[in-house]
């Protein structure tokens, strides 16, 4: 058995790897690297490359992706077909093994055949490690684009949707994030002076400027692109939040863009919120007792969970830090070296 084992989550705008001695004898390391995959896509065999080294030699890897519904490919098929031969580039020497959304790995082959198995399964991996520490709670992972809400009951994952429509449709998957989600995409209208003011439907702001400005987070934490290409300082972000109503940091005081991202910020929360009661009213065991908060956003989910009523964990205590904010990657890694050690023992 290898004596380490490489844990990759391929989304559309960030790449996330894990580290972990096959023993699972210490926490992950986990490195993170933003990618516009739709705009670079090209290089992806070379960046996966690039951020290997840094763990050592590593002669099994497991994977999970969301990179395929990047607008660079026709098809989810074109998609996942790109990120495999992507790896076989970077890895000739590698045994790769996909993880699917039945929890089940697969080889580069199988997954040739049906591509659409191991489509946008990185949830389930999170879910499925999480239920070993927490039988009966909700998932709540905020990451920078999108939120997943996973139910688990018994020990088990109790998710209904498996595709990303499917989870749309019944609240599993909520299409906003921490950093990248547009203003414009959570509100139409914010407070402004003594009334209410259109924002403009324009990428002029987004996510990472809201939290920039009220502080959960720092200049570090904004990975993304800025929208006008300027700087992640509060006051850059501030003076985006301004331009959502045609205005800027000189016509505008800071109470104002208070007001603006507070709105901003409670209006996401809520939308979270309204995704969560969603998928509890179908639980049949009713509630779970608690929420496993995680991701980059993890603020977001504990300020959603607790709008509905439930107790917020966070996914560090049972993933580790470094692992909670990677955590597909972290726990690809893991169940393929849980699935080493029983194959092989």
């Amino acid at each position: 058995m290898a004596d380490t084992i490489l844990g990759w989550d391929v989304g559309g705008a960030n790449i996330k790897m894990a580290r972990l001695d096959a023993d699972r004898s210490r926490p992950p390391a986990v490195v993170e690297r933003p990618f516009p995959l739709w705009r670079e896509f090209d290089r992806l065999a070379s960046v996966l490359a690039s951020l290997a080294p840094a763990a050592g030699p590593a002669p099994i890897m497991a994977v999970t992706m969301t990179a395929e519904l990047a607008d660079c490919f026709a098809t989810k098929r074109d998609g996942v077909g790109f990120v495999i031969r992507a790896f076989e580039t970077a890895f000739p020497a590698s045994a790769l093994f996909i993880y699917g959304v039945d929890g089940r790995f697969r080889s580069s082959e199988q997954v040739r055949h049906r591509p659409l198995d191991v489509a946008a399964a990185n949830w389930m991996a999170t879910a499925t490690l999480v239920a070993r520490a927490a039988p009966s709670a909700l998932v709540i992972d905020v990451g920078s684009t999108t939120t997943d809400i996973i139910p688990i009951a018994n020990g088990r994952v109790a998710s209904v949707g498996f595709s990303d429509p499917a989870r749309l449709r019944v609240g599993e998957l909520v299409y906003t994030g921490c950093l990248r989600t547009p203003v414009s995409a959570i509100v139409r209208s914010v407070p402004l002076h003594d009334g209410r003011c259109r924002v403009a439907a324009e990428h002029f702001a987004i996510t990472a400027d809201v939290y920039r400005w009220l502080g959960p987070i720092a200049e570090a934490d904004y990975t993304c692109e800025t929208p006008d290409g300027r700087g992640r300082s509060e006051t850059e972000a501030g003076a985006r939040l301004a331009r959502m109503v045609c205005a800027d940091g000189e016509m505008l005081s800071t109470a104002d863009i208070t007001a603006i991202a507070d709105h901003v910020a409670r209006t996401q929360t809520r939308q979270i919120a309204h995704a969560i009661r969603q998928v509890m009213r179908r639980l049949a065991a009713g509630p779970p007792p608690v929420a496993v908060v995680g991701g980059s956003g993890a603020f977001l989910a504990r300020a959603a969970a607790e709008t509905t009523g439930l107790a917020a964990h966070d996914l560090a205590e049972h993933l580790g830090a470094d692992a909670a904010r990677a955590a597909p990657a972290a726990a690809v890694a893991w169940l393929l070296a849980e699935l080493m050690m029983t194959t092989n023992g």
